[in-house]
């Protein structure tokens, strides 16, 4: 009885430890998902201050334009 409790226990740890290494398998492909990820927020911040200057330039230039049509 107690071999058939401890050859139980014996798969039930095999089984955990395959789902463990599946896991981490996961969690590396995740984290290496991320990274892409962190390296294209990282680019494309460059981007988005360019246009974000743009857009001031643009609302400097509305605010001119309607200045000039109310005088």
């Amino acid at each position: 009885m107690a071999d058939a409790k401890i050859l139980s226990n014996q798969k039930t740890i095999l089984t955990n430890q395959a789902t463990i290494v599946k896991n981490q398998k996961t969690i590396l492909a995740n984290q290496h998902t991320i990274v892409k990820n962190q390296k294209l927020i990282f680019a494309n911040q460059g981007t988005i201050k360019k246009n974000q200057a743009a857009l001031t330039e643009i609302l400097k230039n509305q605010k001119e334009i309607l200045a000039a049509v109310k005088k």
